[in-house]
């Protein structure tokens, strides 16, 4: 619309022209010779119209050729473009079944991770076994067979529950619960560390006061003595075990009424997290052996078979291959032999000496304080985990 509205507009500037060229012509040949002043004013006149007018058309002609530019650029992006979204429409075509795949694929791996999971809390609640005390109010749970208050421990419960038993029952629950944030991919605001009936929580986030004490840890065991500081350090720990425990609840979606419930609120959270209609998956067979390799020299100097050429191939041999686990059983008959020496049962050395290397094999394989000094106790021996056979499975 615009070049036409501009070539009409040339257009009509070059009839405008002629025109006034006409008129000037006309009027140059009906003027008399009396007045030539005039007549060079009006051709003056008029020669300044014809450069006006010249002018815009040169303008005009300008901004055609820009529009035209424009629109052949415009054209131009628009081919790109439609190249490029055929391109992206043809790769959307062919990553569709990628993607459905990807999609049934993540669909089955979270069934597994489900499947695993109540597998597992369903293990650890019989590992574990949470059951009402009898004759007890309610709300009032034990952990296998070792009552736990929910988080009061007054003079009334010190009459029934001893302190070490009830140091006891909250290892046990900080051991169940640093189990759970594993297997349920929570990690925990507050870590635990078990260490049986001396185990601890640790608080790295919350602003103490001077009158807390600088240390972080809070011991999850009645201190000795009646120390007041110490009561409550041992009462702040236990919050945050419930705390740790709220935060897994709150991760699987389960509002938790009263945090002060440690032992309900934790089985609890083992019965939502194990229980489901479909079969539980079957649990894969398998373990971690620990294998001792490297120089032994001053432990089993008496076990030839350590330090002979097969005794050095266990580090030079690749893990998993035959060579390995040839010379590996080797090692452990020699370890057998030996230990066998040590308790009595041989002490010979095999051609009717009785003072043979029995006796040293024995001297050597045992602790200064008396007890059966293995290579898996020393200090100076070199070991690595093998898992070989981690994930058999029963049924192959």
């Amino acid at each position: 619309m615009k070049l036409a509205n501009l070539e009409s507009s040339i257009d009509d500037a070059m009839r405008t022209q002629q025109r006034i060229m006409k008129q000037i012509n006309d009027i140059l040949e009906s003027s008399t010779t009396d007045a030539p002043d005039v007549a060079e004013q009006e051709v003056a006149l008029a020669q300044k119209y014809v450069t006006m007018q010249q002018r815009t058309n040169r303008l005009t002609q300008a901004r055609r050729d820009e529009l035209r530019e424009s629109l052949r650029k415009r054209r131009a992006a628009i081919a790109t473009g439609r190249e490029l979204q055929e391109k992206v429409d043809e790769d959307i075509r062919n990553n569709r079944e990628t993607l459905m795949a990807a999609k049934q694929l993540l669909e089955q791996t979270q069934q597994q991770i489900r499947g695993q999971r109540r597998r597992i809390c369903s293990e650890l609640a019989d590992i574990f076994p949470i059951i009402p005390v009898p004759n007890a109010p309610p709300l009032s749970f034990q952990i296998c067979n070792i009552p736990l208050p929910n988080s009061t421990y007054d003079a009334a419960t010190a009459k029934t529950l001893n302190e070490d038993v009830l140091s006891a029952g909250l290892g046990l629950v900080t051991l169940l619960t640093r189990h759970l944030q594993l297997y349920l991919s929570q990690p925990l605001l507050y870590p635990l560390y078990h260490h049986g009936s001396r185990s601890y929580a640790k608080d790295d986030i919350s602003l103490l006061t001077e009158k807390g004490g600088s240390r972080r840890e809070f011991p999850l065991y009645l201190p000795r003595g009646g120390s007041t500081a110490l009561q409550w350090r041992f009462e702040y720990a236990w919050f945050l075990l419930n705390k740790d425990i709220e935060t897994l609840c709150t991760s699987q979606g389960l509002k938790v009424v009263d945090i002060r419930h440690t032992l309900p609120n934790l089985k609890y959270l083992l019965y939502v997290c194990s229980a489901g209609s479909e079969e539980v998956p079957a649990r894969k067979k398998g373990g971690v052996r620990g294998l001792w390799v490297g120089r032994l020299k001053g432990r089993l100097s008496a076990v030839p078979s350590l330090l002979d050429g097969e005794g050095s191939s266990a580090a030079g041999s690749r893990r998993g291959s035959s060579d390995s686990d040839l010379t590996t059983s080797q090692h452990a008959d020699a370890l057998r032999n030996a230990i066998a020496k040590s308790n009595g049962h041989g002490n010979g050395n095999g051609n009717g000496n009785g003072n043979g290397n029995g006796g040293d094999a024995a001297d050597m394989l045992r602790s200064p304080d008396g007890d059966l000094g293995l290579p898996f106790a020393t200090g100076d021996a070199k070991f690595s985990l093998r898992t070989k056979g981690l994930r058999e499975n029963i049924a192959g």
